[in-house]
């Protein structure tokens, strides 16, 4: 079970998270949603085809991407936060900025999302102080301009997971009430690292805390696929994120919400 504010989502099946960037440079759909009204549009269009919360972010982590000031970043999320709050499914918000996410959880978001794996104790103080979960995600450095510089590893299942487990640890023991771990798909992660985690994920998923995944759309699957614009790259995705359900994800952070509740439907059928 994961218990977000005044909200339980049974874990005993894989729910979808849905992904409404609220960027203009985010690397598949930057620009399409900076729009509030746009925005509040396909957040109730992701609900109407199933999505079991929504993750809003406004900085692109892309790899190489720029960093927004914080005051941007607000300017983008806040006013679409306060608007599908009431949608009726729960809310994560995705950043790496503390008065980012201050102002997000002030206004009741449900989930902190932190791409920097909860390295600013500032991070952990919050998440810890209003009282909810936190997604622990694996980046070898806490700045996308330099990730990829660092995708160097001996063994790159071993090196994330002893990471995931050290933050998680550092988090519960200051009060943090609930974490999730994300191996950080993509994120100073080549070809031949992400697929070392996909095919290992048990490994990860035996820390004992729920597993977060994002391959959607990804370089990864453009690679795999040949496939080289991110929006038709659905069907390499969902094949991805089946098999990660596989090896015990628990939630599918995707864009494509409809093709993966399909998805979900006919595997869920199939193994239970």
């Amino acid at each position: 079970m994961l218990w977000l504010r005044d909200r339980a989502l049974d874990l005993s099946r894989p729910r979808i998270m849905g992904i409404l960037n609220l960027t203009p440079d985010s690397f598949s759909d930057g620009g399409l949603y900076l729009d509030p009204e746009k925005a509040l549009a396909r957040a109730r269009e992701m609900v109407a085809e199933g999505a079991d919360l929504l993750d809003l972010g406004a900085e692109s982590t892309r790899p190489g991407a720029d960093p927004v000031p914080p005051e941007e970043e607000k300017r983008r999320l806040l006013p679409v936060l306060e608007a599908v709050l009431p949608l009726g499914v729960p809310v994560s918000v995705d950043t790496r900025k503390p008065e980012v996410a201050e102002e997000a959880l002030r206004l009741g978001a449900h989930l902190l999302n932190d791409v920097t794996g909860l390295r600013d104790e500032r991070m952990v103080a919050l998440a810890a102080r209003y009282g909810v979960a936190a997604v622990v995600m694996h980046m070898p450095v806490p700045d996308p301009r330099a990730m990829m510089a660092h995708a160097r590893y001996g063994d790159v299942v071993a090196e994330v997971k002893a990471f995931l487990q050290a933050q998680a640890e550092r988090a519960l023991k200051a009060g943090v009430p609930q974490v999730l771990l994300d191996p950080g798909f993509g994120f100073g992660k080549l070809l031949e690292h992400n697929l070392a985690l996909l095919k290992r994920l048990e490994e990860i998923a035996a820390l004992g805390h729920p597993v977060l995944v994002g391959l959607s759309r990804k370089r990864t699957i453009g690679e795999l696929t040949g496939v080289e614009e991110p929006g038709k790259r659905v069907f390499g995705s969902v094949a991805a994120h089946l098999y990660a359900v596989l090896k015990g994800a628990r939630i599918l952070r995707v864009h494509d919400v409809r093709a993966h509740r399909e998805a979900l439907a006919v595997w869920t059928a199939l193994w239970g």
